[in-house]
């Protein structure tokens, strides 16, 4: 059975002596440029991919300091069912967003290959959409993680 992963906690240290929270926002940069390069260049599902494990780490942040987790690894469906369940705090529009992107993000990732019985699927057509829904999710992962550090804040507050 496989060990359950602890999330490293902003305020504490690598096995090197580095700073998580200066860890996290060097990776964060890279992701973030990198999805701008991915969807510049047509690399749609590489964009998509990077955007779920950016925006999941962020609701993965939320969702331990809130305690509904207490594991890291979770997926970005497992995570929305948690605050659906559990919190009144997180923006509902940015979670009925997330929601959409998430539906979309399943749809290009897993039927890039498939198609229904009559119909005629066009590999374009297929990139076309996921193109809207790599463009979507680069603007999704600036909300959510504007929510993230709203709500950080209001928590540091009481």
């Amino acid at each position: 059975m496989a060990k359950d992963k602890l999330r490293p906690v902003a305020g504490g240290k690598s096995k090197t002596g580095k700073s998580n929270g200066k860890i996290r926002q060097a990776l964060y940069a890279c992701l973030s440029n990198r999805v701008k390069e991915s969807i510049q260049n047509g690399y749609y599902l590489e964009a998509i991919a990077l955007e779920e494990s950016f925006m999941s780490d962020r609701l993965e942040s939320y969702c331990t300091h809130k305690k509904y987790v207490n594991r890291s690894g979770l997926t970005l469906g497992q995570l929305l069912r948690k605050l659906k369940e559990n919190d009144t705090d997180f923006a509902e529009i940015i979670r009925a967003q997330l929601e959409i992107w998430w539906s979309g993000r399943n749809s290009c990732l897993h039927e890039m290959a498939k198609f229904e019985d009559g119909e005629d699927a066009e590999w374009q057509a297929k990139l076309k959409k996921a193109g809207v829904v790599a463009r979507d999710g680069q603007s999704l992962m600036r909300k959510v993680d504007k929510e993230h550090a709203r709500l950080r804040r209001l928590a540091a507050k009481s």
